[in-house]
């Protein structure tokens, strides 16, 4: 792999240094009391699920980037997890659209009715 420009590193920094507070802040009990947030994880909680496992996957794949970059991983072991990151992550973007599709139809139907 080449070497990271200053705006990839830049952007890598900022997931590997967001995500995991953005994941903490949203598996906290406090975060519950937000009426969107609880509404989320009581109807739709293995949409929240896959959107976490996504935050998890997005900061693991700038782990790696970084980690190649400054030299602490080769370039093959990052094509490697590169590899095993991106399939579960196609896999929990598509489950991601399927579940958020199936929450806005009952949350439709929820308001209407």
């Amino acid at each position: 792999m080449h070497s990271l420009d200053t705006y990839d590193l830049l952007l890598h920094i900022t997931v590997l240094v967001m995500m995991p507070l953005i994941i903490w802040a949203n598996l906290r009990r406090a975060a519950l009391h937000t009426p969107f947030n609880a509404y989320l994880w009581r109807e739709n909680t293995n949409l929240m699920r896959v959107a976490v496992l996504i935050l998890v996957m997005l900061t693991l794949f700038s782990a790696c980037a970084l980690l190649a970059d400054f030299g602490l991983i080769s370039p093959a072991v990052e094509e490697a997890t590169t590899i095993v990151i991106g399939i579960p992550f196609m896999l929990a973007a598509v489950a991601m659209i399927v579940l958020s599709i199936v929450a806005v139809v009952r949350a439709v139907r929820y308001w209407r009715g």
